[in-house]
């Protein structure tokens, strides 16, 4: 290997590292508080983090960051289900740059160093995918921590990552939550990433200078349509639309870099 390719895994590495214990005294301050006030304490700290991660660790550029959503609506706060493709394990440092709701986050995450704790003290609901005990209570918990708490939930239909970066298509996805939303009149509020996939390699190597787009898109309201299936199409083609509008103008940039 190469020694500047050396030194940036090894730098990527130590900053990743310090901003995840910067956030560790940030996030045990807030424990004492009900989850709405602790994520006011600690969204700033998870925004900042992230973006210095994406920034300096991966010297990764952010040259699409939009968020469409009303501002009328955006005014209310992040509250709805949040829905995005689903790429790699940074596609949650991408989306946090934009916003900050609690993901649903299978239950293995938790035994990540940092990232599982300082997700669960900040709102993430761990499921068991082979439990359908676990997938109910999640269901309920979604419905609760929206309509009763008002406040939003981010989950990825996709279940697992897409094999070759494009978003799955809508056949396969997961719509579960999705279907809730429709019944319980919840808007849902797309999200497209992309880049992410390119960020890390297969052996767990960062990649240097990749091009990065996040799209949040206007929220999708239940009440616009007739079906449930249909609500939940239009919600995945919005995904799926700006993904395919970021990769067309990102990937020559990306693609030069391999």
């Amino acid at each position: 290997m190469k020694p500047m390719f050396i030194f940036f895994q090894i730098k990527a590495f130590f900053i990743s590292l310090v901003l995840a214990i910067m956030l560790v005294p940030v996030c045990f301050i807030a424990i004492p508080f009900r989850l709405k006030k602790r994520l006011k304490m600690v969204s700033p700290f998870w925004q900042f983090a992230a973006k210095n991660a994406l920034r300096y660790a991966c010297n990764a550029k952010i040259d699409i960051a939009e968020d469409r959503r009303d501002p009328t609506f955006k005014a209310q706060g992040d509250v709805g289900l949040f829905i995005a493709n689903h790429q790699s394990y940074m596609d949650i440092p991408m989306i946090v740059t934009m916003y900050q709701v609690p993901p649903i986050m299978k239950k293995e995450v938790l035994y990540v160093p940092f990232v599982g704790l300082l997700g669960w003290i900040c709102g993430a609901m761990p499921v068991s995918r082979s439990s359908m005990g676990s997938k109910r209570k999640i269901i309920d918990q979604t419905r609760n921590r929206i309509l009763k708490d008002k406040m939003g939930i981010q989950v990825y239909p996709e279940g697992t990552r897409s094999k070759d970066s494009h978003p799955k298509p809508y056949e396969e996805i997961k719509r579960a939550l999705m279907v809730i939303a429709y019944s319980a009149k919840i808007p849902i509020i797309p999200t497209s990433v992309y880049g992410t996939r390119g960020i890390v390699s297969r052996l767990g190597f960062f990649n240097s200078g990749r091009h990065l787009g996040i799209i949040v898109h206007k929220e999708i309201l239940p009440e616009n349509f007739k079906s449930s299936d249909e609500f939940c199409r239009a919600c995945w083609e919005k995904v799926v639309e700006g993904y395919e509008e970021m990769a067309l103008k990102l990937d020559p940039a990306n693609k030069s870099l391999s």
